[in-house]
């Protein structure tokens, strides 16, 4: 046989026996997800090795062939050695491949380990594959990122959600509880296991107005804030304040529907109920110890000249003059009892207008014709067009004199030398309210007084200078036709009520 010819049998043989070779070293023991990777791998191999025999047989009949010219033999003995480069460099990039893919599928995305001339062979595939696995790989980093983001959100809100001082329970579609805190726990002394699945209603065991309540706040998808009803919890009635919210529209949620937040207010109800009952007593108390006060000195005076009348000493001019004190202090009991009644009362308010400004200039001229006169106190007016405001003019002339009378009353007593005492009284709109000041020169009130004026039997007057309920019965008129009467903080040089009555409803 030709030297050739025996070259290139033994290359096509090396080649077949390498390609053969490699299914038997890959036949270790494989993980289920490796089997059908190994398994393809060793049908490449296979078939490079019958293409390896393939070129060997034809080598061999060549070989028989005496007659083949040596160019054709050479040609052949190259096309051997290249088939059989090729096959190998061909079948190790495919296995380096499927190796790659096999760590790929259990979680280790890696390049391909291959050589230069496997790569510059398989380069396009090899590149591909490794373009694939750095996304792949920078696609599961941010999952994980996010995973752990979710992990962490999820761990916060269940710390809020266990550290809310209600109890919160996560409502589903069907009307039953999903998730809850620990309160809600406490609060229904039930275990976490036998809230969860429980029917929201049959939980609650609220009345018949409650569960038409929730019915219709879950029918319309209406969120509760601060709404109270009465609920059967332990075997005790208990009051509830329930705050519904949704997650989501009617419809279009899928499990969690909306979070309900209970609060028990039974016990805080109760104490409201009885600090409401103290204040009553207490303000019980004070105004019967205001009202023994201001009538013991009329009462104490009509006692002592009744006793001097009594005692039959008096000549006919003294028994006179004590008959009229008397009779003036017996009004002056029979005006505190008035007001107080007055005040007590409370009547509703109707639906009468008075024109404002015409009322003001008649209490004004009045009490400038009395007090003012008397005491040296002008009293100015400066009226802008106001128009009717509600309420009975012999309501808001009560509220008027009692503000005019005690401007003079404060600017006679201590005005400022200089200037001399002087009352003002102003009016004006704003928005829907009509604004009339009264202003004096007086003394001014205290910053911890302002409050306290508008309350009955307080006064800053000397002893016998009045009855203090004058303020407090403005106040109350005033504030049931729904105006305010309030006393401005940042007036300076005395003392400025301000009075705010609702306008009358204009005809369009």
């Amino acid at each position: 046989m030709h030297p050739a010819h025996v070259a290139l049998s033994t290359a096509a043989a090396a080649a077949a026996a390498a390609a053969a070779a490699a299914p038997a070293a890959d036949a270790g023991a494989a993980t289920p997800a490796q089997g059908p990777a190994r398994a393809r791998r060793r049908r490449v191999l296979a078939s490079l090795g019958a293409a390896g025999a393939a070129v060997g047989a034809a080598v061999i009949w060549l070989s028989a062939q005496e007659a083949a010219s040596p160019l054709l033999t050479a040609g052949l003995v190259l096309l051997a050695a290249a088939s059989a480069t090729l096959a190998l460099a061909y079948g190790r990039g495919l296995s380096a491949l499927h190796e790659a893919i096999d760590s790929a599928r259990v979680g280790h995305l890696a390049p391909v380990k291959t050589s230069r001339w496997v790569r510059a062979l398989l380069g396009p595939v090899v590149e591909d594959y490794d373009g694939m696995s750095r996304d792949l790989a920078a696609l599961f980093e941010r999952m994980e990122r996010a995973q752990r983001h979710i992990i962490g959100e999820r761990n916060r809100h269940e710390a809020i959600l266990q550290s809310l001082p209600g109890a919160v329970l996560i409502v589903g579609t069907d009307l039953r509880v999903t998730r809850a805190n620990r309160q809600a726990e406490a609060l229904f002394v039930r275990a976490m296991v036998d809230i969860v699945g429980t029917p929201l209603l049959q939980l609650l065991g609220t009345d018949g107005a409650g569960e038409a309540l929730l019915r219709q706040a879950f029918g319309r998808g209406e969120p509760l804030r601060q709404v109270h009803c009465d609920a059967t919890l332990a075997s005790a009635r208990r009051r509830l304040s329930l705050n519904l919210t949704f997650f989501s529209q009617p419809g279009e949620a899928t499990s969690a529907s909306a979070a309900l937040i209970l609060q028990d207010v039974t016990d805080a109800n109760r104490m409201q109920e009885l600090t409401q009952q103290t204040e009553k007593l207490v303000a019980l108390g004070e105004m019967a110890g205001g009202v023994a006060h201001e009538l013991n000195t009329p009462l104490g005076t009509i006692l002592g000249y009744a006793q001097l009348l009594t005692e039959g000493r008096a000549g006919t001019e003294q028994r006179a003059e004590y008959a009229r004190t008397i009779h003036e202090q017996a009004r002056r009991c029979a005006r505190i009892i008035e007001d107080l009644l007055t005040y007590a009362r409370r009547p509703a308010c109707d639906a009468e207008v008075t024109d404002l400004n015409a009322l003001v200039r008649e209490s004004c001229e009045g009490v400038s014709a009395c007090q003012g006169r008397r005491l040296g106190v002008p009293v100015e007016l400066a009226l802008s067009e106001t128009g009717a405001v509600r309420g009975s003019a012999g309501q808001l002339e009560i509220v008027l004199v009692n503000l005019v009378v005690n401007a003079v009353q404060a600017a006679a007593a201590n005005a400022v030398a200089t200037a001399g005492p002087r009352v003002q009284v102003a009016s004006r709109v704003e928005g829907e309210f009509a604004v009339v000041t009264v202003t004096d020169n007086g003394p001014g009130v205290a910053p911890d007084l302002r409050r306290k004026i508008f309350e009955p039997f307080f006064t800053t007057r000397p002893e016998g200078g009045g009855t203090g309920l004058g303020l407090a019965l403005s106040h109350a008129i005033v504030t049931r036709v729904g105006g305010m009467l309030d006393c401005d903080p940042a007036f300076r040089g005395g003392a400025r009520l301000v009075l705010h009555l609702p306008l009358a409803q204009r005809s369009p």
